[in-house]
Order: C-alpha cells, then sequence, then structure tokens
C-alpha cells in the first residue's frame, strides 16, 4: 500500500467515526511520515467556521511539508455535491502539487458507505 492508499484508508475511517458519532464533521488533517506512520491534526473551535478551519489545516500542511519526515498531507471535509452527502480530500505533497478526490457516501444504521471516486 502506498502512502497516498494509506492516507485515504486512513482518512475514511475517520470520516466513518465522526460521522456515525456526531452525523457530520469539521475539516481535519492526517499526515503520513516517511516510516509510514500517520499523524492526525484537527483544528477545530466552536467559534471557527469550515473555511477558517480549512485554512488553518491548509497553513499548517505547508510547514510540516517542509520537514523532510512528513511525505503527504490530506484535510478531509464533509460537504455536498450534486445533492449527495461527500468527503473532500485535497492531497497536499508541497504548495504547488496538490490534487482532490470527492467520495461520496450514505450513513446505513451504524455503517458509512462511500461510493466511487467523483
Amino acid at each position: 500500500m502506498n502512502n497516498i492508499e494509506k492516507l485515504l484508508e486512513a482518512i475514511k475511517e475517520q470520516a466513518e467515526k465522526f460521522l456515525l458519532e456526531n452525523g457530520e464533521f469539521a475539516p481535519y488533517g492526517v499526515y503520513v511520515r516517511t516510516n509510514g506512520k500517520l499523524a492526525n491534526i484537527s483544528a477545530y473551535s466552536e467559534s471557527t467556521d469550515s473555511k477558517e478551519m480549512y485554512d488553518i489545516l491548509l497553513a499548517g500542511a505547508y510547514d510540516d511539508l517542509q520537514d523532510e519526515d512528513v511525505r503527504v498531507y490530506g484535510i478531509a471535509q464533509d460537504g455536498r455535491y450534486q445533492g449527495m452527502d461527500v468527503l473532500v480530500i485535497d492531497f497536499i505533497l508541497s504548495p504547488e502539487d496538490k490534487f482532490q478526490q470527492i467520495y461520496p457516501y450514505t450513513v446505513e444504521g451504524t455503517q458509512v458507505k462511500f461510493g466511487d471516486l467523483i
């Protein structure tokens, strides 16, 4: 499993936990170190909106990626796209090298089902 796959799996697992506990989630980050270990990052505050939290996480990602020990950073957001609930993930390798993936999801009882990449 490469770093992106490892990061994607960790982000989906955390999103599932948040969705089952709260029905939604604030933006959060996860990054992979050179040794393959994951680190979870949050920027939660009752008074901070999602855009501000995303901006805080993004600035932190750029700072963390200056450390040669950090390989890839992901920021997850809960969103809506064409009437569907979606998990939006920004994968960041550097300020110049980032890409986004969007996965629809449904909450069914005690399980979250993620659809295929949109």
